[in-house]
């Protein structure tokens, strides 16, 4: 049976704030410092100001939504067992909702009260739950009340239904964070990699690249001046520190996308590191 979903329209006020917006101011950034200063030592600040600008309010706010999202989900399993205890003591789940209604789920609280709110008001208690999907917009949570959506349409056991939900919640929980202190180790060795490769373009330049210079008589090394090495460095610290957070993003949670607040880290690091240390 299908399931019916309420979407989000991309041309919201929050994705037109923090998408739309962003992304023309850092477009009409880049291309104004494209005719005016292509080829001063401002233009790569300026490519860097426009990608920070184009990422950093959307990043963000996913960043805070992330961290509601999994304490949401951290949650669940105890929402979800409340549910089904007072289900086994003979209540219907609208009435169990009104229970857990009057307790403290923390993030989840006010969730629980919209739900109890709209079943009051004569919602269809599966629109409402189709509802508080939405509102949560967590694909682990869906999941669950998925399940007891289609539990509740078939006329099964449904005490059986959310004891075994609560169960499985609990145990994919358990799953999930073990899981992520597997992967920790190697979000530090992503970040020492960085680290090591932004230490040695410092070190060659200060400690090979400026002294050959000086012998040299001038600022040509091997054809290149040093402003172009320094150029050359800052262009290849950037890139690294943008794809090698992406690939965090793809490892940690598996989307390319979350891992843009760790490519913002490691460029406003590399930036800060690279000019206070005068390269």
């Amino acid at each position: 049976m299908e399931k019916k979903e309420l979407k989000e329209s991309f041309w919201s006020l929050r994705n037109i704030g923090l998408i739309v917006i962003p992304l023309i101011i850092a477009t009409f950034l880049l291309f104004y410092s494209t005719l005016f200063y292509f080829n001063t030592d401002a233009y790569d600040d300026f490519i860097l100001f426009s990608f920070l600008i184009g990422a950093l309010p959307y990043t963000t706010y996913r960043y805070f939504e992330f961290r509601r999202i999994k304490k949401c989900e951290e949650i669940f399993p105890d929402f979800l067992a409340d549910i089904a205890s007072s289900v086994n003591s003979g209540m219907s789940i609208p009435q169990a909702v009104a229970i857990c209604s009057k307790r403290d789920y923390d993030v989840l609280t006010d969730e629980i009260r919209r739900i109890h709110r709209l079943i009051t008001w004569g919602i269809p208690f599966e629109e409402v739950l189709e509802r508080f999907v939405f509102f949560i917009k967590s694909p682990f949570i869906e999941k669950f009340i998925y399940l007891i959506i289609e539990a509740n349409r078939s006329g099964g056991d449904i005490r059986d239904i959310l004891n075994s939900a609560s169960k499985n919640s609990k145990q994919l929980k358990e799953i999930e964070r073990e899981l992520k202190g597997n992967i920790a180790p190697y979000m530090i060795i992503m970040y020492m990699i960085f680290g090591l490769f932004l230490a040695m373009v410092i070190l060659l330049y200060h400690a090979f690249l400026v002294p050959m210079s000086q012998i040299e008589g001038g600022e040509i090394i091997y054809g290149i001046s040093l402003e172009g090495y320094r150029t050359l460095f800052f262009r290849l610290l950037m890139l690294e520190g943008f794809f090698n957070g992406l690939i965090m993003g793809k490892i940690t949670n598996g989307k390319v996308i979350s891992g843009l607040k760790h490519s913002i880290i490691m460029i406003v690091v590399s930036y800060i590191a690279f000019y206070f240390l005068g390269v």
